[in-house]
């Protein structure tokens, strides 16, 4: 997996400003990969180690080195933004478990 990660860290290099992104689907392919899960889980090993990978959906959509401060900060911000929706959502979710798995609408499902 260290070879994958230090290729993977000379490509991503070449890839700084989120003008520059690439996709996810793109490096997998590099490396012979069907899908991005073992991109995704090096990237993660990468930014642990210090480089400061960031990712967008929108267009230009994929994954680049921050390359101004303000790359950082709006990168950092989604991420933010991602976590209060995770905890509506989780919360949502629990909220129509307790909701659906009480006693009465058990026995309606029997």
């Amino acid at each position: 997996m260290s070879e994958i990660k230090a290729e993977l860290k000379r490509i991503l290099i070449r890839h700084e400003g989120r003008s520059q992104a690439i996709t996810g689907k793109e490096l997998a392919g590099m490396f012979g990969y069907k899908d991005d899960r073992a991109i995704r889980l090096v990237i993660r090993e990468l930014i642990t180690e210090g480089l400061p990978v960031a990712s967008s959906t929108e267009a230009p959509a994929g994954y680049f080195i921050v390359g101004t401060r303000q790359e950082a900060e709006e990168y950092a911000q989604s991420i933010r933004r991602r976590l209060i929706e995770d905890a509506i959502r989780r919360r949502d979710f629990r909220r129509a478990a307790d909701l659906y798995l009480t006693p009465a609408t058990q026995a309606r499902m029997v």
